[in-house]
């Protein structure tokens, strides 16, 4: 039996909720692989006229630092790449006060 090209798996723990996206392919360049989550970064620099701007992954990582939790790519030993989303389970309190929030929907005093 061939395996799905891609698999995603989503395990609940009493803390944490983790999302792991697994694909059959041939894994992340190791030299990238350290490099995957900065701005602009694109697994094939010969190719500059490639869609995407390299700040997908970017993104992904500031959201998941924004929401308490982490994301993580891997190339496991059975092959493929592997990447882990990890977030918190429930709501952490904010961290910040109440000037520190966006005026926008917030009334004045």
């Amino acid at each position: 039996m061939v395996p799905p090209p891609v698999t995603v798996r989503l395990r609940a723990g009493p803390e944490t909720v983790v999302i792991e996206v697994r694909d059959a392919g041939a894994g992340v360049d190791p030299r990238i692989l350290p490099h995957v989550f900065d701005r602009f970064s694109k697994a094939d620099e010969a190719r500059t006229r490639s869609d995407g701007s390299g700040l997908g992954l970017a993104i992904a990582r500031e959201n998941a630092r924004l929401h308490g939790g982490t994301i993580e790519v891997a190339n496991p030993p059975e092959g493929g790449a592997v990447f882990t989303l990890t977030l918190p389970r429930h709501p952490r309190p904010s961290q910040t006060g109440p000037g520190d929030a966006s005026p926008i929907g917030r009334r004045e005093p």
